[in-house]
């Protein structure tokens, strides 16, 4: 709930969130339901690999750094992974209440980080990044809590007022999502969200895709000159000066070419992955061997800006096999059950991954983690409730 309103405030109650559910697996004990570890094993897994990576690498190496991002938000995936076990094996106790304090949860913090958002884009903000002061993660992030809340609304009901006021939060959170200016993101939303639609509510027929196919054209519409012709005349400019000056001047997407070209072939010639500093020293070398793709090495200490090639050129075949694993596991599983909340979530994670790392942002690693594990407990306690019908 406070993820995008205050950062500090966020981290403090994911720490509480982790104290209580370590205190309810030691205090139950043999009474814990083990359903749903297949779930926590994944988020386990790939905490994991990350741990296991910094620690191979690292420990006793002069370049040790306990605040590396990688050892960090392998630890946040293992403590939601606690967080999971107990939150699943718990589940079929108060059922009634868990269920309300979900989505109400949902439901404010999406309300209050769309209030920012607007207040935001009201205060005229060059974009839209609430308070985790990046506009790309923030768009990540709030696409995926956007999502989960609309299809939660829509699971609840198939009532004309329910689906029009999912209309109404897919306009709102896409239009702040443009605010964002994160280009990817403006793009896949509405596809996310339209083919998810039309997979697990078949019920809602040719009106209720018209009238998401409506919404889409009128709001692009409306902000195409603002907003979203700017980002794609320079993201057309910087592709086109990619190919000219063969990735050497600095562009959020020549760099991102820049890295994804190198980082390809670094993988390539290190197939079982290296430290962070041996990876600069690899694409430096690169760069004044084959003098090109110059701009990538500003970025190359931090991450390559996609999860699979940053995974691959670090942990080698395991880590993106690892990574691979999490995201096809999740979506086939998201799919079997008809679990259109976890299915949203996970493509946009997915999505993100493609030109950015969403596992090494403190605050992305922490929500996306907690939406998946919401999403996955809500989806199971309307399951068990239909059952007893």
């Amino acid at each position: 709930m406070f993820t995008f309103l205050h950062e500090k405030t966020a981290k403090v109650a994911f720490y509480w969130a982790f104290y209580f559910s370590l205190i309810g697996i030691i205090a139950n004990g043999r009474q814990l339901n083990r359903r749903h570890l297949w779930f926590t094993g994944l988020l386990a897994l790939l905490g994991c690999s990350k741990v296991v990576w910094f620690y191979w690498h690292y420990l006793g190496n002069a370049d040790y750094n306990p605040f590396n991002d990688y050892l960090n938000a392998g630890k946040r995936l293992l403590l939601a992974a606690i967080i999971s076990y107990y939150l699943l094996s718990q589940f079929a106790k108060n059922q009634q209440l868990t269920r309300r304090v979900i989505e109400w949860g949902l439901i404010i913090a999406f309300i209050g980080a769309t209030a920012y958002g607007f207040y935001q884009y009201l205060s005229s903000a060059r974009r839209v990044e609430f308070a985790l002061d990046r506009a790309t993660i923030s768009a990540y992030g709030y696409a995926m809590l956007t999502a989960v809340v609309l299809f939660m609304l829509a699971a609840k009901s198939h009532a004309k007022s329910q689906l029009l006021l999912c209309l109404g939060i897919f306009i709102i959170g896409w239009f702040i999502i443009i605010q964002t200016g994160t280009r990817n993101m403006i793009a896949a939303f509405p596809v996310i969200i339209f083919l998810v639609g039309l997979l697990q509510f078949r019920h809602l027929g040719w009106k209720g895709a018209a009238g998401i196919a409506i919404a889409i054209v009128v709001l692009a519409a409306a902000c195409y000159k603002p907003m979203i012709k700017p980002r794609a005349d320079i993201a057309i400019a910087e592709f086109t000066r990619y190919s000219h000056d063969r990735g050497n001047e600095y562009g959020s997407l020549t760099s991102r070419l820049a890295m994804w070209n190198i980082g390809t072939a670094c993988f390539a010639a290190n197939p079982l992955g290296m430290n962070m500093e041996q990876r600069t020293a690899w694409f430096k070398h690169y760069v004044n061997e084959h003098h090109r793709d110059a701009s990538a090495l500003e970025f190359v200490p931090i991450h390559l800006h996609n999860e699979l090639i940053d995974s691959a050129t670090l942990q080698g075949i395991p880590g993106a096999l690892i990574m691979l694993l999490f995201y096809v596991a999740i979506i086939i599983y998201a799919l079997l059950k008809q679990n259109a909340l976890l299915l949203s979530g996970m493509l946009v994670v997915v999505v993100s991954g493609l030109t950015d790392v969403v596992f090494i942002s403190r605050e992305l690693t922490v929500c996306v983690a907690l939406l998946l594990i919401l999403s996955q407990l809500w989806q199971s306690i309307n399951a068990a409730r239909q059952k007893l019908r």
